[in-house]
């Protein structure tokens, strides 16, 4: 059978659609696959192959000897609803119309009897071409090879709407001849006959490979090229051996819907849950009550009654280390807003003695200005920053990475004023000791610029005699819930001094069956004066409905240096952070060491030491736990103490937030505790 320039055409595009995936798998796009439903549409130019073994259509007479396989054109299109399973998976559903061909060919060579009665040989051309349409349903799953190639497998569903068939037999030579009894050169011919015994539903299986590309910058519209095969089990029609597979190629285009953001701010919400009565289980028309409980948790994640939280004052010296990493967002070169800028005025009065009783996260975010001035104290000083990127980020090559640093260098020159030879920049893809790249957590602590300088005093940890607040429990754990458990579209918790919001925490459904606060996350917010804090829950529903649960109280005991002044039983309390081990590893880099070493030089006989280790949410939770034991072995041998005095804590309760990479970072440290009575 000849080529026709449509089958030519299909092949260049199977073609082209086979190197782009190829060559998409030899470098990772710009964006992985998002976390959020995809809508759109698709369309594939198929390529049919139609395996064949009869000789007519039952009912139609037909001397052909035999119709065997057979290529024809044909389309696919429809629209395609694409959701994310997990990380590795995905469900696309599509709802497609299709219509294919086919024409059948065979030639027949026989001997027949011309005009004048003489013996000739005869060419028979014999045509049988059909037409079909079908619905159908495409449940397709999508394997994750890579952030953006997918193996896609799944099944074809179809429902048969319209099968015709025309047909002929031409006498092709000689030329002088006809059919017997017919005057005429063809025989047997009918045109666009309904297919007799048309099987009407025609299910497949379909595999194939897609890649996903992002035309625009915000990644809202993926135009993802793929190839598709669906071999079919069924004839077309009952009593015809005649099976219809499919190549298909072509392309889809989906449009990820923006997020609704939900048009209550926080505080909105709240007063507006304050304005009501919680509604009761016995009130008519009540579709659901929301309930929260509390309990007491210590770092080793166990729970107890909390009647109050004691806060005990204690003098305290802070040591608090400072990560040497600016993190960026995917794709972008711009400083993100929760790294402190100042202005010149502010930059003439900075000093580090203004980090007095603040926590490691709000000295991190002051982490630039704390260079810059340390630069401006010691200009003999110089530093060195490296940009780089996340896996998905690679086709971008080491430019985004070169602009990354150009970002922080140029913050230090124009605020601080540091000589610009004085900053180095370099570039590379991957960080030379990267976080694992296979999930969303990983790639964000892969987007970042580090710091470092061959003076040790310029990325120093930042030290302070601070007023050390300890909380008793150290954390509350909540337990919101609904009853009955019905559909909701969102979920607040509030944790108040009876006006302003201390804590909140929100999700879309479901209801988790805890959330766990480290209460000295937001000590700052809660003063000496501050008698009792109060929580609540507050649940939407898809229509709207704000449903509030009723406000609970926990006391507050305050315990000041003041109240404790001539009491024999006071002590001081202080604090030495270790971070950045490196991963999978418990050993203490060099700049661990000289905060070991300084701990050493302050200890006096009469202090107690207790050497706690944390992780942060990555991993498994019992290999965090012996991770994080395993780190403060190592701390507790390196300061000479007997490894009882350390305890591996995990990430029962994270000291940081752990939606960020910098307090992923800080929450995998191991945490020094000197006490020392006071005289």
């Amino acid at each position: 059978m000849s080529t026709t320039p449509m089958n030519r055409t299909l092949v260049s595009l199977l073609i082209f659609s086979f190197v782009s995936l190829s060559a998409a798998a030899q470098q990772t796009g710009a964006s992985s696959m998002a976390e959020r439903a995809r809508l759109g549409l698709f369309g594939n130019v198929a390529l049919g192959l139609h395996m064949a073994n009869f000789s007519s259509i039952p009912g139609t007479p037909n001397c052909c000897p035999e119709f065997s396989t057979a290529t024809g054109m044909g389309v696919f299109l429809g629209a395609t609803y694409l959701t994310p399973l997990d990380e590795s998976l995905s469900l696309d559903i599509r709802l497609s119309y299709a219509s294919y061909g086919v024409d059948f060919l065979t030639r027949q060579n026989l001997p027949i009897r011309d005009q004048n009665d003489n013996v000739v040989d005869a060419t028979i051309r014999h045509d049988l071409s059909g037409s079909f349409s079908m619905i159908a349903i495409e449940p397709l799953l999508g394997f994750a090879l890579s952030d953006n190639l997918r193996a896609i497998a799944g099944v074809t569903a179809g429902i048969v709407v319209s099968g015709t068939f025309s047909q002929s037999e031409t006498l092709e030579s000689p030329g002088n001849v006809t059919f017997s009894g017919l005057q005429s050169r063809v025989r047997n011919s009918v045109v666009d006959r309904e297919m007799p015994g048309l099987t009407s539903f025609m299910p497949g299986l379909t595999l194939g490979m897609s890649y996903d590309l992002s035309p625009n910058s915000s990644g809202t519209i993926i135009l993802t090229p793929e190839v598709l095969f669906t071999l079919s089990p069924l004839t077309v029609a009952s009593d015809v051996s005649w099976r219809p597979q499919h190549i298909r190629g072509g392309f889809a285009l989906r449009f990820i819907p923006p997020e609704v953001e939900d048009s209550l701010t926080d505080i909105e919400l709240l007063a507006v849950a304050r304005s009501m009565r919680p509604p009761s289980k016995s009130d008519p028309n009540t579709v659901f009550v929301s309930n929260v409980s509390a309990t007491g948790v210590d770092d080793g994640g166990r729970t107890s009654p909390v009647t109050q939280v004691r806060v005990e004052e204690y003098a305290s010296t802070r040591v608090r280390p400072l990560l040497p990493y600016v993190f960026f967002d995917q794709t972008s070169t711009d400083l993100p807003q929760r790294y402190r800028r100042v202005s010149e005025s502010v930059r003439e009065k900075f000093s580090l003695e203004n980090f007095y009783n603040l926590d490691a996260m709000i000295t991190y975010y002051h982490v630039l200005n704390i260079i810059g001035k340390r630069m401006q104290d010691d200009p003999s000083s110089s530093i060195t920053l490296t940009g780089t990127i996340d896996e998905s980020e690679l086709s971008l090559g080491t430019g985004l990475s070169q602009a990354r640093a150009a970002a922080v260098k140029d913050y230090l020159v124009s605020t601080w004023e540091i000589e610009p030879r004085r900053i180095s920049i370099q570039a590379r893809t991957m960080p030379e000791s990267p976080s694992k790249s296979t999930d969303d957590d990983g790639r964000a602590e892969n987007r970042r610029v580090e710091i470092s300088s061959s003076n040790p005093t310029i990325l120093a940890p930042v030290s302070s005699n601070d007023t050390m607040r300890v909380f008793q429990p150290a954390g509350i754990r909540f337990a919101p819930s609904i009853d009955p458990k019905v559909p909701i579209a969102s979920w607040t918790m509030f944790v108040t001094d009876g006006e302003r919001i201390i804590r909140s925490f929100h999700a879309g459904e479901p209801i988790p069956p805890s959330v766990d606060w480290r209460i000295d996350e937001q000590a700052l917010l809660i003063p000496r004066s501050l008698r009792e804090l109060k929580y609540l829950l507050v649940v939407r529903d898809s229509n709207g409905l704000v449903v509030p649960s009723a406000t609970q109280t926990i006391p507050l005991n305050h315990v000041t240096l003041a109240d404790k002044a001539g009491s024999t039983s006071d002590k001081s309390i202080d604090r030495y952070s270790l971070i950045l081990f490196g991963f999978d590893r418990s050993d203490l880099t060099p700049a661990n060491s000289v905060i070991v070493d300084n701990i050493k030089s302050r200890l006096s006989p009469s202090s107690t030491v207790s050497v706690l280790g944390y992780t942060d949410r990555s991993g498994a939770d019992d290999y965090n736990l012996r991770l994080s034991e395993q780190r403060a072995k190592s701390v507790a041998r390196a300061l000479g103490l007997p490894e009882s005095t350390a305890k591996g804590l995990g990430e029962n309760l994270p000291l940081y937030d752990n939606s960020t990479p910098e307090g992923r970072f800080y929450s995998r440290t191991v945490e020094v505790l000197v006490e020392t009575p006071r005289k």
